[in-house]
């Protein structure tokens, strides 16, 4: 009986302890289970902190770059502008020694006439001059490859030609000249007239004309003959006039040299 029991015992012992064991595995499982999901959500934690000041550092660093770059485009632009400014002030010094225009000196007032005085002086600026007189932009004269640093300028204005005298003939008459952008002085100054003659005896009406309204300086030496020539000389500057012809026309170019 007692084997029996400890039989039974036994075997209930056993069973007993192979639940306990079940329970304990059991157990240990869901502790495992538990461990592992804390350490996945730390981990999650972690990442997302990490994610956050990888953002923050991100943003930190791209604000850092947009920064530099712009200081750096700043510093670009206004090297540039610098560029461009010495480059304009080069051209403009360039081109005054090749045309001997000295801006501290004083030029006397050209011999061609406008409204019944001087039309202009070398140096003086574009904004002094006659207000009525129009001019616009010559796109085909000397110094087209630098605009707008330098720009040159024509004027068709109506008093300085003489469009019917006779019933055929004509006095038609084109000025030249050029300024700088930033200082408007005016240099490279010329002109040119054109006669077109259907009757020989206009000739003296033409030049009665010309020295009248346009070149007072001209009289007693002006003459339609060919290949005339004169100049009007001054301190700093020489006034040439060339006469011209061809058939029945005659053309005058007038041009102002600097000394």
């Amino acid at each position: 009986m007692y084997k029996r029991n400890a039989g039974f015992i036994a075997k209930l012992n056993n069973s007993s302890s192979n639940k306990i064991l079940d329970e304990m595995k059991v157990s240990s499982s869901k502790t495992r289970t538990t461990l592992i999901l804390a350490v996945v959500l730390h981990l999650r934690k972690v990442l997302n902190i990490l994610l956050i000041l990888l953002g923050i550092g991100s943003l930190f660093l791209i604000g850092i770059l947009i920064f530099i770059g712009t200081s750096m485009g700043k510093r670009a632009d206004n090297k540039f502008v610098e560029n461009g400014i010495e480059r304009r002030t080069y051209i403009v010094d360039s081109i005054y020694r090749a045309e001997n225009l000295d801006i501290n000196s004083s030029y006397k007032p050209l011999s061609l006439h406008f409204n019944g005085k001087p039309i202009f002086s070398i140096g003086q600026k574009l904004s002094e001059i006659d207000s009525t007189l129009t001019y616009r932009i010559d796109p085909n004269a000397d110094y087209q490859a630098y605009f707008p640093t330098i720009k040159d300028y024509l004027t068709a204005e109506d008093k300085l030609s003489l469009y019917k005298i006779g019933k055929h003939s004509y006095i038609n008459g084109i000025v030249y000249f050029s300024t700088d952008q930033q200082s408007e002085r005016i240099f490279n100054v010329s002109g040119t007239w054109g006669f077109s003659v259907y009757d020989k005896n206009l000739l003296e009406e033409m030049k009665i004309w010309l020295i009248e309204n346009l070149f007072p300086e001209l009289e007693n030496h002006f003459e339609f003959k060919e290949n005339w020539n004169y100049k009007i000389e001054t301190q700093n500057q020489i006034e040439h006039f060339n006469l011209t012809k061809n058939n029945e026309s005659w053309t005058l170019n007038y041009e102002v040299e600097l000394k």
